[in-house]
């Protein structure tokens, strides 16, 4: 699943630069274009809605209107350093500045322009912000149909080790295979890591072990699968416990650069409710976390 087309959320804050820097990183390797792209929350949510025209004179949303393409303006020529650093460097690239709900607005670009990818990053979170729906990021990767990039911490700007959170289901084969070809462009190792949470089963014992050692055996299988294939270092390792648990806890044992996990297709009405690995991954990982979605 090579990213070709790759959309940058922006908003100015302090990550900005590492969201920028990573976002490059990732065009270079693959060979993509970068599409930037601003979002400038509206000044009154009220000027969104239809037939808000009575409520306010027509002199009052002249200002507002006024005040907005300022706003643009300014935005516009924010986001021109880093068109110019993509230029400098190869990368096709593009700005766009848009006015509206920031996730939403940002979800309806990558839906009708064919992005292979969203690259955001992801703020520190308080326990007011923790209490409410979620943070652009989480509702992003919640809502998107394609795969998304969130971005921690210092910039990605090499690649040495990827952990991939594997669990033989198809959302996390498509995840292997993302990792896989991050491996092979930049040689890096791979460590594969599959949480055992079939215990609610475990009265039969004899199923249970049974299942456990094929589970072993198909790691094994994929580990020589990849070392024949792409020539790198890989590692295979299953643990009991919760998915999220086990790749927190292998994210910390191995410090890799980035952590590659695939997330399910779910019912509408089942993005609003946080809580898959994908999520907690994203709200907990020290390091940059890759959502696979599959097409």
């Amino acid at each position: 699943m090579p990213f070709k087309k790759i959309l940058v959320g922006i908003d100015f804050s302090e990550i900005s630069d590492v969201v920028f820097e990573s976002a490059l990183y990732t065009a270079k390797l693959y060979g993509g274009e970068i599409h930037l792209i601003h979002v400038i929350e509206p000044i009154s949510p009220i000027f969104q809605e239809e037939g808000f025209e009575p409520l306010i004179q027509t002199e009052e949303f002249q200002v507002v209107v006024e005040v907005e393409s300022v706003l643009k303006e300014e935005a516009s020529e924010k986001l021109e350093k880093y068109v110019l650093k993509g230029k400098s460097e190869g990368v096709k690239i593009s700005k766009h500045v848009e006015i509206g709900n920031i996730a939403e607005t940002i979800l309806e670009i990558s839906d009708s322009n064919d992005f292979d990818l969203i690259v955001i990053g992801s703020h520190k979170k308080g326990l007011i912000e923790k209490l409410l729906l979620g943070s652009v990021a989480e509702k992003i990767v919640n809502k998107s149909k394609i795969s998304t990039f969130v971005v921690k911490g210092n910039p990605l700007n090499q690649l040495n080790k990827i952990l991939c959170g594997y669990d033989f289901l198809p959302n996390s084969i498509e995840a292997l295979e993302v990792a896989k070809e991050l491996s092979k462009l930049t040689r890096s190792e791979i460590i594969i890591v599959h949480a055992d949470s079939d215990e609610w089963f475990a009265h039969l014992r004899h199923i249970y072990e049974k299942v456990y050692e094929k589970k072993i055996n198909l790691l094994e299988k994929i580990k020589e699968e990849i070392s024949n294939n792409i020539s790198v270092p890989v590692k295979v390792e299953i643990k009991k416990g919760k998915p999220e648990e086990v790749l927190l806890d292998a994210v910390n044992r191995y410090s890799p650069d980035i952590v590659v996990v695939g997330k399910r297709k779910g019912k509408d009405i089942k993005r609003f409710f946080l809580g898959t690995t994908a999520m907690r991954m994203v709200e907990n990982s020290p390091v940059h976390v890759l959502i696979v979605r599959r097409r």
